[in-house]
């Protein structure tokens, strides 16, 4: 059963149970162009009629026919779960259901009765999520829009941006559209918060505080997000000489940085978003001048950016791509005695004196990271 074809994006209900399908029709009919299904049978039906319209699936796992983990078995075949995020219902909360819907590639999971407010968030922020991932990935695709046209190709994703929110949602972008860069982002966001937080104590002339530090080290989610317009599969094989893939990657900074001004223009996270801007454009600075995009010099680079900048070139340094973890200490010694002009002598200072913490707390978020 569909309803008429408008402008909403669709969600599909499938649910055996009449009246939990009248309950969430009700929740979402206002935002949403609602499709049901009163069993899996009829679910894969209508996946497969509606495939390119379903902006995202509430599945209930006990269905007669074929039950909800049927469903998602016949997502992942057709590669379809990479597309439609599915939202699955149960009144079992026992850590089995909990655990292979996550193995069967649930983004989230409600339990019955339901409560209206609780299912208009998850969806609303679920499908606002795919949009931007969505209108990223065009980008992507047209690739040689961003040689020729950059600011074009931006002002395209933004109209699907702007109602976005941050944090979770955020994170879960990022995540998503940078496969494997949770663990790298994750350090990057406590090592950040704690240098800041050094700075604020030693140096009151940088202004920070609390609540500034907090609303830095949230921003850093966003730090590599000129990777996703321009990312490294550009560069793969032969396809760019050396000296032109560096040209493009220094865009990466621009191109991030004017993605998130034209993302959050209207959302209330307009400190995040300064912060977000900041770091993307400024991070690869160095306080010597000797940086891109622009080649500021000491101070004229935003201490938000100097700070992230630091963290980042440590991480690089210490955990490599192959699994190898450089001992602390011979990455501290790398950046003071080698790589020290790039950096505030103000920002090394705390660095060294916080050295044993800053370790501690690395190593905290990425043994955190390796468990999952």
């Amino acid at each position: 059963m569909s309803a008429a074809k408008d402008n909403k994006p669709a969600v599909l209900i499938a649910e055996d149970e009449e009246i939990n399908r009248a309950i969430l029709r009700e929740i979402l009919k206002d935002k949403y162009r609602i499709l049901e299904a009163e069993n899996g049978h009829q679910a894969v039906f209508c996946i497969q009629a509606e495939e390119t319209e379903i902006a995202l699936i509430i599945l209930d796992i006990h269905m007669p026919k074929l039950d909800g983990f049927g469903v998602m078995e016949y997502l992942q075949e057709t590669g379809l779960n990479n597309k439609i995020p599915v939202v699955v219902t149960t009144s079992d909360k026992s850590a089995d259901v909990l655990v292979q819907a996550k193995k069967n590639h649930a983004v989230d999971i409600v339990y019955k009765p339901f409560r209206a407010a609780e299912i208009r968030k998850i969806v609303d922020n679920l499908v606002q999520i795919c949009k931007l991932e969505t209108s990223l990935e065009s980008i992507i695709e047209e690739k040689s829009v961003y040689f020729t046209n950059q600011y074009e190709a931006l002002k395209k994703a933004a109209k699907a941006l702007r109602r976005v929110k941050w944090e979770d949602n955020i994170k879960s972008l990022m995540n998503k559209l940078l496969p494997g860069n949770e663990a790298h982002s994750g350090r990057i966001r406590v090592g950040t918060e704690l240098l800041l937080d050094g700075l604020m104590e030693r140096y009151p002339k940088y202004g920070l505080s609390k609540s500034i530090n907090k609303a830095i080290s949230d921003a850093t989610l966003l730090h590599d997000i000129g990777n996703v317009i321009i990312p490294d599969s550009l560069f793969d094989g032969h396809r760019a000489s050396a000296g032109r893939a560096m040209v493009q990657i220094k865009k990466r900074p621009i191109a991030g940085s004017e993605l998130i001004n034209l993302m959050f223009v209207n959302s209330t996270h307009q400190l995040e978003r300064k912060y977000a801007y900041e770091i993307a454009r400024y991070m690869y600075e160095q306080y010597d001048g000797k940086g891109y995009p622009i080649g500021v010099v000491g101070d004229e680079i935003p201490i938000c950016a100097q700070v992230v900048s630091l963290c980042h070139r440590y991480d690089e340094i210490r955990f490599l791509k192959d699994g190898t973890v450089k001992p602390h200490k011979s990455v501290m010694r790398k950046i003071q005695e080698a790589e020290y002009k790039a950096y505030n002598p103000d920002l090394l200072e705390v660095f060294e004196v916080l050295s044993d913490t800053f370790d501690k707390t690395v190593m905290e978020e990425y043994n955190k990271n390796k468990e999952k």
